[in-house]
C-alpha cells in the first residue's frame, strides 16, 4: 500500500479524488495524505467549520493544489448528487470516489442519537432509520451519483467505507452493524455489476479508530482496544492509507474484495 508520499502509479498530475466525510477522522487523514501526493481534491462533509479549516489547511501546505469543498448531507440525495456534479465540472472529472462518510459519533453530536451505544430492545425505530439513512443510504447515493461520472469517463474507482461490525456484529451497534454489512453486500453486488465496464468497487472495513467514536485516553477507548490482538486502536491514518490503496494505487484487476483494517480478528 502507498504511502503519503510519491505520486500513484499510473494515474497522471490532474486525477482528482472525491471524499465524503472527511471533516474528521478517517477521512480527513485520506484527504491529508492525498493532498501530499498532488491528487487533486473534492471535500464533502456537512461539518462546514471543520471542512473549511481543513481546505485551508491544505491549500496553505500545497498552494497551487486543486481543492473544491461542498457542505453536503450525503443523506440528501439530489442535493449530494448536485454537489458532486459540480466538483466534477470543477476538476474535470473523478479518478475515484470514497464514500467515508458515515459512522454513530456524528449522530451523537447532532443529537440524533442518545448515544452511541444501545441495546436493541432500548432503540427505537426513529433511531434506527437515522442510523441507516447515514450509513446505508449515504452510500447508496453517493454510488448513485458517482456510477454515471466513472462510467462516462470509461474507467474508475468506488471505495466503500463498512466497518469489521458488518463482518461480525458488535454488542449495542446492532443496527450500525446491519447497514455497514450491507454495505459489504452491496459493494460485491455493484463491483460484479461494474467489472465488465471498467470500475472497479472495493470496501474498507475498519476496527476500532481512534477518532471521536473513541477518543484517545477515554474509557471507550480503552475498553474497545482490549477487544484488539493488537491491544489497540487504529490511526486514522492507517485506515486511510487503505482508502488510498483502493482509489489510487491497486491494479485495475483487484475489485469486489473487503479489506479489514481491525489489528487482528476481533473479539
Amino acid at each position: 500500500m502507498s504511502g503519503a508520499t510519491g505520486m500513484c502509479s499510473g494515474c497522471a498530475m490532474n486525477d482528482a479524488l472525491l471524499i465524503t466525510g472527511c471533516a474528521h477522522g478517517i477521512g480527513r487523514a485520506a484527504a491529508v495524505m492525498a493532498a501530499a501526493r498532488g491528487v487533486k481534491l473534492a471535500l464533502l462533509d456537512l461539518d462546514g467549520a471543520a471542512l473549511g479549516a481543513l481546505a485551508d489547511e491544505l491549500r496553505a501546505a500545497h498552494p497551487g493544489l486543486a481543492i473544491v469543498t461542498a457542505i453536503v448531507d450525503v443523506t440528501q440525495a439530489e442535493a449530494l448528487a448536485a454537489a458532486m456534479r459540480g466538483a466534477a465540472e470543477t476538476l474535470g472529472g473523478f479518478r475515484a470516489v470514497i464514500a467515508n462518510a458515515g459512522g454513530v459519533s456524528s449522530l451523537v453530536v447532532a443529537g440524533m442519537l442518545p448515544g452511541a451505544f444501545s441495546p436493541f430492545t432500548d432503540s427505537r425505530p426513529a433511531e434506527w432509520r437515522r442510523i441507516i439513512d447515514l450509513n446505508l443510504f449515504g452510500v447508496l447515493n453517493t454510488a448513485h451519483a458517482a456510477v454515471p461520472m466513472l462510467l462516462e469517463a470509461g474507467s474508475g474507482r468506488l471505495v466503500l467505507v463498512a466497518s469489521v461490525a458488518g463482518l461480525v456484529g458488535a454488542p449495542g451497534l446492532g443496527v450500525y452493524a446491519a447497514s455497514k454489512g450491507a454495505v459489504i453486500a452491496f459493494g460485491k453486488s455493484l463491483a460484479k455489476e461494474l467489472a465488465p465496464r471498467g470500475i472497479s468497487v472495493n470496501t474498507v472495513a475498519p476496527g476500532g479508530v481512534a477518532t471521536r467514536a473513541f477518543p484517545p485516553g477515554s474509557p471507550g477507548a480503552a475498553k474497545r482496544a482490549e477487544r484488539i490482538p493488537m491491544g489497540r486502536l487504529a490511526a486514522p491514518e492507517e485506515v486511510a492509507n487503505t482508502l488510498l490503496y483502493f482509489a489510487l494505487d491497486a491494479p485495475d484487476y483487484v475489485t469486489g474484495e473487503v479489506l479489514s483494517v481491525s489489528g487482528g480478528p476481533p473479539a
